[in-house]
């Protein structure tokens, strides 16, 4: 037997099977929240084509090229339909940095962060759900899959929640400090694992249109978000146009976004994120 024959063959088989992919040292980034961090948009309209932005597949275990439609129907989260703000976030703060960057979405449509709020068994944020223990596991799993500490870390959290505990609170079922603990203990539950000095970027509830009670909760909403903001040096107002998307002609129905506004969103993230000169790496 011709063993440099068999070496050379075993080679090129074993160069041609794909291999997973390890990034060195990503700008790591959490989308987390509701129907509008799931994404309603339009995959159509979203941004495509940068080769440094990446996504942590749940499904796969792997990492793969980012575009829409982002996330998984995996672990009790959901999968954008059909574009989301995600790839313009990405692709606009890789322009700006040009380090890569891995998006993991962690989001549920419906989800609410306290108990009560919670509608048709669509999840809550809570320590009593499951959001927030899968969402550590996602985000660990997609850990495994960068460079050895301390360049894979966990770097900012973008929230996009609100609209659960807005209805419930416009509705009596909870009270503005009801959702305002609720809110700090998602916070401080992602640092106590993560890092006591996580950013932590909130994109401001959306209003109500169809239903007035619920658009006073939201309204409330809005007002302890930036409340937590203004307390925690840690803790951001990432983008606050939300309650204008009707003008602008900008959403899809009373609460969901279009891909134009998905992609501002993304735009204005990725520029906040690198004006404000928040510590993201």
């Amino acid at each position: 037997m011709n063993f440099g024959f068999v070496l050379c063959l075993l080679s090129f088989t074993l160069a041609c099977v794909p291999q997973a992919l390890v990034l060195d040292g990503p700008i790591f980034i959490l989308v987390a929240g509701q129907s509008n961090a799931v994404g309603t948009g339009n995959s159509a309209e979203s941004p495509t084509g940068q080769i440094n932005c990446f996504e942590y597949n749940s499904k796969l275990n792997d990492i793969v090229p980012l575009q829409d439609p982002v996330g998984q129907v995996d672990l009790g989260f959901e999968q954008a339909v059909t574009g989301s703000l995600s790839p313009s976030l990405a692709f606009n703060l890789s322009k700006l940095t040009n380090p890569k960057i891995l998006i993991v979405q962690c989001a549920k449509g419906g989800s609410a962060l306290h108990p009560l709020a919670e509608q048709n068994n669509w999840g809550i944020w809570d320590e009593s759900g499951s959001l927030l223990s899968n969402s550590f596991k996602k985000i660990d799993k997609a850990l495994s899959k960068t460079t050895v500490p301390p360049n894979n870390k966990l770097n900012t959290i973008i929230l996009s929640q609100g609209e659960s505990d807005g209805i419930a609170i416009g509705n009596g079922i909870i009270t503005r400090s009801e959702y305002k603990s609720s809110l700090q203990k998602l916070i401080s539950n992602y640092r106590n694992k993560y890092s006591e000095e996580l950013p932590f970027i909130i994109i401001e509830t959306c209003s109500h249109l169809s239903c007035g009670i619920c658009d006073t909760g939201f309204e409330i909403v809005r007002q302890v978000q930036r409340e937590v903001a203004d307390e925690d040096i840690f803790t951001f107002i990432g983008f606050n146009e939300t309650e204008y998307f009707e003008e602008r002609n900008w959403l899809l129905d009373p609460l969901h976004y279009n891909q134009t506004a998905l992609n501002h969103i993304g735009e204005t993230l990725a520029n906040f994120l690198v004006s404000s000169q928040i510590d993201i790496y």
